[in-house]
């Protein structure tokens, strides 16, 4: 594992046509225990106008960052329960054309883009969707008297497909696109794929505080079912303290961790196709 400092927002990487197709912004909260299915009626009335579409999804498991465990105790195990009633469910709101997606389940409220027609809209713009989303939530919680939300967790994620122009087989030639890899010419045989995880620890005032996952796999472009690279980014962490302000402060911060290590592992050469515009250190 390796160990990095989150990065000031300000001065970040910035490109043109940067290969986002989607970004997560996720805020996990302390179990409403009293928040039922039989609210999210209530909830969606306050959200159609923006969210017309509605769908049911199994529920996600609480997920959280620990330090000082050996790290094949970190990982997710299956967890068998005896459900009394009906188990809570994830609620997908929609947006009309699919872009915009908030999720809400009884222990975490998250915010989807997704890369359908035209750019990235940056992630000002996911943030500020987001806190839209919290606003209504938090209205509709006081109004239902159902509880307020004391942050546990946040979440940051980053997908990108990265195409290779003039590459018949992008799977094979990952030394253009991940700085660190080199081809092994010795081996006398061609890179058919390759896939590889990585996990950074992150620090605050020298104390762990929070993860960068980041996981790099061949896949095929859903549309046209092209070959591509998929870069996938995940900054996981506590906040300072369980307030609103804290948990997107801490977005923030995983933001701007990930924009740095995605231009600090990716190759200047992919840098010029995207367009890169700020001054590169």
């Amino acid at each position: 594992m390796n160990t990095v400092s989150a990065a000031s927002p300000s001065g970040l990487p910035s490109f043109e046509r940067p290969p986002v197709t989607e970004v997560v912004l996720s805020l996990q909260f302390d179990m409403l225990s009293e928040l039922k299915n039989a609210h999210i009626g209530y909830l969606w009335s306050r959200f159609r106008d923006r969210y017309p579409k509605v769908q049911e999804q199994p529920s996600l498991e609480p997920s959280f960052e620990t330090f000082g465990t050996p790290p094949m105790a970190q990982q997710p195990s299956f967890r068998f329960e005896q459900f009394i009633g009906v188990p809570a469910t994830r609620y997908w709101f929609e947006t009309a054309d699919d872009t915009g997606l908030c999720q809400v389940q009884n222990d975490r409220i998250i915010h989807n883009w997704r890369k359908r027609e035209g750019d990235y809209p940056r992630y000002e713009y996911v943030r500020a969707e987001l806190e839209k989303d919290l606003n209504t939530f938090e209205e509709f919680l006081v109004a239902e008297d159902l509880g307020s939300l004391r942050f546990n967790q946040i979440e940051v994620s980053y997908i990108n497909t990265i195409d290779l122009p003039g590459t018949d087989n992008p799977h094979g030639a990952v030394e253009q696109v991940i700085s660190t890899w080199t081809r092994l010419d010795g081996v006398g045989r061609d890179l058919e794929d390759i896939a590889f995880r990585a996990r950074f620890l992150m620090s605050k005032d020298g104390v762990p505080n929070a993860r960068l996952h980041v996981s790099l796999a061949p896949a095929l472009e859903t549309t046209t079912l092209n070959r591509v690279v998929r870069l996938d980014m995940t900054y996981r962490g506590k906040p300072e303290s369980n307030d609103r302000s804290s948990a997107m402060k801490m977005l923030d911060e995983g933001r701007a961790a990930i924009v740095v290590a995605f231009a600090d592992m990716t190759t200047p050469e992919m840098h010029n196709h995207w367009g890169r515009t700020d001054v590169q250190r």
